[in-house]
């Protein structure tokens, strides 16, 4: 740390080791200072909380005490951080506090060494945090710590936006515990104003390394693509249908849910209709085109030898047309029914949707109002007149249902009414498809109608145009079954692909255990489980045997006999528990694969004056991880008498600020 004064240049430089790290000075001299400026420098501070200003107190940002207690103005300050990652890469981050023209949310990152090892300046490139695109852009910070991390950050679930991938505030609090909140909650006091939704078990489970979110996002995936088969095949189907009732025929083996078994789908059956009989189109095409190879092996009758003939078909066709007119004039009164009823019916709809909605506006004013006061009270406050609790006219009804049950009878009567609705359009569009066939079947028998006059006014010995239009009409008609035929046949081939992927989506569901965690979950779960009973009794936790302690599976904090630790352990005990969960996490990266980094920053441990005792028994298990690859960082205020004898026999990096941190900088 570096702040520019008129008395020169002042500063602390604090160096860190593997295993365990010691940083001590009394209270009030700047000692929480260190640790927020590593977390500042980090691009971190939205971790304590949502505000915009820098997180750190006088000595960085407007003036400092000297030894003798005389103030310095800071003109300039920044702070410089170097990590190294797993693999052995080292960076040098400096972002600056207080100076002029250079904007805080910049932090430049040098490649290389350069606080311990000065002369190995690398390339250095500027990044930006605290601003939209932080964590995501190539530019952010954040974007370049997870990387540098080696982390990949899982999808969450957000309260008020899409989903996102889960913030580093919300991990690091579970290995970085700062003094002021950091301590009041087990896991972490992870910040919830990010508006992740279950946001400690997402963090837990990101940094044990759980499949359980995997999981359950798997399931809901595949849950999401089973109702998107399920919508796809429906649709289809009702393509299907929709074009065999245009031609006026009917499916029959069509399945109308997916299926996985794609040589059911080869049994439907389309049937065309004939006269009124309904005829499998393979029939009736095999009857058209045997006719079509009759008529095409007799010669084209005159009009004088079909003469006859011509008048019986006449008389016949109008017959038929007749009869197609009254089918018209009667589906177009049924249709202009169908509109009305369904006009009604999308009334009361929105009527009773209306009337839903103000009676729970009353009854939420019942439910602000409590008992304090009655929002509708027996008589009128005005004219005195009697009051009846009830939306509907008084006049009418002299005793009516309360607001709760008058909800729930709305309720049921919309529901109805939507089934209703929904029955009546498609009783309408069914209207519309016969419209369509029996306008076509008008326009055939138009069609056929002229011809055969045309040929009884012509000479006699012309040939008969009927019969060559009887042709023409059944070779059309051949196209168009074969055209439906085809269509039927596309729609059929993406069934089939649905018929797969729906196949495909019940193996992934069977591949999925049933049980919520992997067996590589449990062994963490019980390996953490047992890491915090010993570390619990190591640290003199006493409230109730530490071997009775279990994690929940959902909310993963400890509990016993099934409920969560709340009140019932003292404030000491409390931290105890803290303390073992925190070196719980840290222990369970050593035999388990998991997303924690291997350190552990506590800042002041010794909270709620628990015992010496327990301290001494902190640092020496904190110090037991040196000869791994982890790092341990503890800041206290301990009383330095005591602190010293327990630093004297363990393993440990020690730095000791006898004044205030910052301190003059030779130059």
């Amino acid at each position: 740390m570096r702040s520019i004064t008129s008395d020169g240049v002042y500063g602390a430089d604090i160096p860190f080791e593997s295993g365990l790290n010691v940083i001590w000075a009394d209270n009030t001299k700047g000692k929480s200072t260190c640790m927020q400026a590593m977390l500042y420098a980090l691009g971190l501070e939205k971790m304590l909380s949502p505000r915009r200003e820098v997180p750190l107190p006088h000595a960085m940002t407007t003036y400092l005490h000297r030894d003798n207690e005389s103030k310095l103005d800071i003109s300039r300050s920044w702070v410089e951080l170097e990590i190294e990652n797993g693999l052995g890469n080292i960076v040098t981050i400096r972002r600056s506090v207080k100076e002029e023209n250079v904007d805080t949310r910049l932090i430049t990152v040098w490649s290389g060494p350069m606080l311990s090892k000065p002369g190995s300046r690398g390339d250095a490139r500027y990044y930006f945090v605290r601003d939209g695109g932080a964590f995501l852009r190539e530019d952010g910070f954040l974007h370049f710590l997870e990387d540098f991390v080696g982390w990949d950050m899982p999808v969450v679930r957000k309260y008020d936006g899409p989903e996102g991938k889960l913030p580093l505030e919300t991990v690091f609090p579970l290995f970085w515990v700062e003094q002021k909140t950091g301590w009041s909650a087990i896991p972490a006091a992870i910040p919830t104003y990010l508006r992740v939704r279950e946001v400690h078990k997402r963090a837990v489970e990101f940094i044990m390394g759980l499949d359980v979110h995997k999981l359950e996002i798997e399931r809901q995936r595949l849950k999401e693509s089973f109702d998107l088969n399920r919508r796809n095949w429906a649709t289809v189907v009702e393509e299907m249908v929709r074009l065999a009732g245009r031609s006026g025929g009917v499916l029959a083996g069509l399945p109308m849910e997916p299926i996985e078994d794609s040589e059911i789908l080869d049994r439907w059956l389309l049937k065309l209709r004939v006269d009124d009989e309904m005829v499998p189109a393979e029939q009736l095409l095999a009857s058209l085109s045997g006719r079509v190879a009759q008529l095409s092996a007799t010669a084209v009758p005159t009009v004088g030898d079909s003469a006859e003939g011509l008048v019986a078909s006449l008389r016949s066709l109008n017959d038929q047309l007749d009869e197609a007119n009254r089918r018209r004039i009667d589906l177009h009164r049924t249709q202009q029914l169908k509109a009305a009823d369904i006009i009604s019916l999308e009334a009361r709809v929105g009527a009773l949707k209306e009337d839903l909605q103000k009676n729970q506006d009353v009854q939420k004013l019942h439910r602000f109002a409590g008992s304090a006061g009655s929002l509708t009270p027996d008589r009128c406050p005005t004219c005195e007149q009697g009051l009846v609790d009830a939306l509907l006219s008084q006049e009418v009804l002299e005793v009516v249902m309360p607001i709760k049950d008058n909800i729930e009878y709305i309720r049921s009567q919309l529901k109805m009414f939507e089934d209703i609705l929904a029955r009546e359009r498609a009783a309408r569009q069914r209207l519309d498809d016969k419209a369509i066939i029996t306008a076509g079947e008008i326009n055939d028998l138009h069609g056929r109608i002229r011809t055969i006059k045309s040929d009884l006014i012509g000479p006699s010995g012309a040939p008969s145009a009927t019969a060559v239009e009887e042709r023409v009409r059944i070779e059309a008609r051949i196209r168009d079954i074969d055209a439906l035929v085809s269509e039927l046949s596309d729609a059929q081939s993406r069934l089939r692909t649905l018929a797969g992927e729906f196949h495909d989506l019940r193996t992934a569901l069977s591949n999925l255990p049933d049980d919520k965690m992997t067996a590589d979950d449990r062994a963490k779960m019980a390996s953490l489980t047992s890491s915090l009973g010993k570390l619990a009794n190591v640290f003199g936790f006493s409230t109730f045997p530490s071997h009775e302690l279990t994690l929940d599976e959902d909310s993963y904090r400890p509990q016993k006999e099934g409920y969560e630790i709340g009140f019932e352990t003292s404030a000491s005990d409390a931290i105890r528990l803290k303390w073992a969960y925190q070196l719980g996490l840290l222990e369970l990266s050593k035999n388990h694969a998991t997303n924690h980094p291997g350190m552990l920053l506590l800042d002041e441990p010794r909270q709620q004056s628990s015992s010496k005792v327990s301290f001494g028994a902190l640092l020496e298990r904190a110090a037991s991880y040196s000869s791994g690859d982890q790092q341990v960082i503890v800041s206290t205020s301990e009383d330095i008498e005591t602190l010293i004898p327990i630093l004297e026999r363990l393993e440990c990096k020690r730095t000791i600020f006898e004044g205030y941190v910052l301190q003059p900088v030779p130059s």
